[in-house]
């Protein structure tokens, strides 16, 4: 691998053995030179770090940083370590170890680059389960806040707010391993109830999150309606008894990040001719390729 690799995929891991060489193949097998992934393993207690060990005698570009479990270092944390870790100029985030990756890391990576020669500025794009941003400005406008769920959003409010985030419409290249019934229900719950918990803490009112809930209620099945009503007040009363998460440098109300989100996403060719430039995907090779990026299903 080449000393200084121009991006880096960085991925924490904690205990997602059964899925992790799936996913890091997946991954690994559509990379070439300018591509380094940095693993940052959280303390795993199962063979997460002998298989990423043995995938790295066979791809060169793959880095572990194993790091001793503390269970006060949560996934925003994690991510910090990982983005100060990367030798890339620039940072492919948020990909799963529990995710099969469709090869097209490097097609993402076209479209994040035409967009900001576009812009003509710093930016983080947000695409399906991946973003991308230049490492130094997200040093700079970082970091993550040490929390479990909600670390994204939170950092994309903050570069909302100075009109630097950018979500990206496209088909979803990325597909979930599925889990066993009973791994993914609790998955499931755990998930459900940090992110409410979060969003309380964040300043979100109970009854703001009720009729939000209500509002969507369209898109939900009658059973996830009743699962997610159900974890509200539990999530609640628990984010009383914790610190609130700082917002001093978000855009403020859920209803102001949402009007920010409605106003600066779309597809490809949309977001370019917003901003006066080529909204053709010519530069993409294959018909597959600009499918996906033309988010046409």
């Amino acid at each position: 691998m080449s000393a200084n690799p121009t991006y880096s995929i960085c991925m924490c891991n904690y205990n997602m053995a059964d899925t992790l060489e799936r996913s890091l193949t997946s991954l690994l097998t559509q990379l070439d030179e300018d591509y380094e992934v940095v693993l940052v393993d959280d303390g795993s207690t199962d063979d997460s770090v002998a298989i990423v060990k043995r995938l790295q005698k066979k791809y060169s570009k793959l880095r572990l940083i194993s790091l001793p479990r503390d269970p006060n270092r949560k996934l925003g944390l994690t991510r910090n370590i990982s983005i100060k870790e990367a030798k890339g100029e620039y940072v492919i985030l948020h990909l799963d170890c529990d995710d099969i990756f469709g090869p097209h890391i490097k097609d993402f990576v076209k479209v994040f680059e035409n967009i900001t020669a576009c812009l003509d500025k710093d930016l983080l794009l947000s695409g399906q389960h991946i973003n991308i941003a230049r490492r130094d400005f997200l040093l700079s406008h970082g970091p993550y806040l040490n929390i479990y769920r909600g670390e994204d959003r939170n950092l994309w409010s903050r570069l909302a707010k100075i009109n630097a985030w950018v979500p990206l419409d496209h088909v979803d290249f990325i597909v979930r391993i599925p889990k066993k019934t009973k791994k993914r229900l609790i998955k499931n719950i755990i998930d459900t109830f940090d992110h409410m918990k979060n969003d309380f803490r964040s300043g979100v009112t109970l009854v703001q999150y009720i009729k939000y809930e209500i509002s969507k209620r369209h898109i939900y099945s009658a059973k996830l309606f009743i699962f997610r009503l159900s974890m509200l007040i539990p999530s609640w009363l628990l984010s009383r008894f914790k610190s609130p998460i700082p917002q001093d440098d978000t855009l403020g109300s859920p209803e102001e990040f949402a009007a920010y989100r409605e106003k600066t996403r779309g597809t490809y060719s949309e977001i370019m001719q917003r901003h006066g430039g080529d909204g053709s995907l010519d530069f993409l090779e294959t018909p597959e390729s600009k499918r996906i990026f033309a988010n046409r299903n």
